[in-house]
């Protein structure tokens, strides 16, 4: 095992990682915990990490994307017989109508994931105060935590 997990900490919601060869040596304050993610913190891979939708790039493939399929749309109801005036009516009636119900369901899937901004800034709040907290601690009290957290870890597996 190359760290160890001192879980439900203070809080009781956020797992940290302590490296094992870091418990008998001194180290400055800045580089003491990093709280861990589960995902790799280097810089390179953080162009890999940004979802669709969220670079300039993506933004007009969306935009272009959504214009030709309105085009798309109109073509194929001029192509089957509508008239060139209804088939715009009914194409501008469903994108409006698309993309609107698209965004109001986006809207309500990030509020029921609770990814919304405030959220996601009071994790980043929680996790900086946690860091900090931690980075107070003295090396007695941090083998003291962590033998907490493996009397902890015992129980809970006797219990089961």
């Amino acid at each position: 095992m190359i760290g160890t997990v001192i879980s439900q900490c203070l809080n009781e919601k956020k797992a940290f990682t302590l490296p094992e060869n870091r418990l008998n040596r001194k180290f400055s304050k800045k580089k003491r915990f990093s709280i861990s993610s589960g995902s790799n913190d280097d810089p390179s891979d953080q162009k890999e990490k940004t979802p669709f939708g969220y670079t300039r790039k993506d933004v007009l493939l969306i935009g272009v994307g959504v214009t030709v399929l309105g085009f798309g749309l109109k073509s194929g109801l001029e192509y089957v017989g509508f008239d060139p005036l209804q088939s715009g009516n009914v194409v501008q009636l469903v994108m409006v109508l698309g993309l609107t119900i698209g965004w109001i369901s986006t809207y309500l899937f990030r509020v029921s994931n609770k990814e919304m901004t405030y959220a996601q800034q009071l994790r980043d709040y929680e996790n900086q105060v946690m860091e900090k907290r931690l980075e107070g601690l003295t090396e007695a009290e941090i083998e003291a935590l962590l033998e907490q957290v493996e009397e902890e870890k015992r129980r809970l597996a006797s219990r089961d």
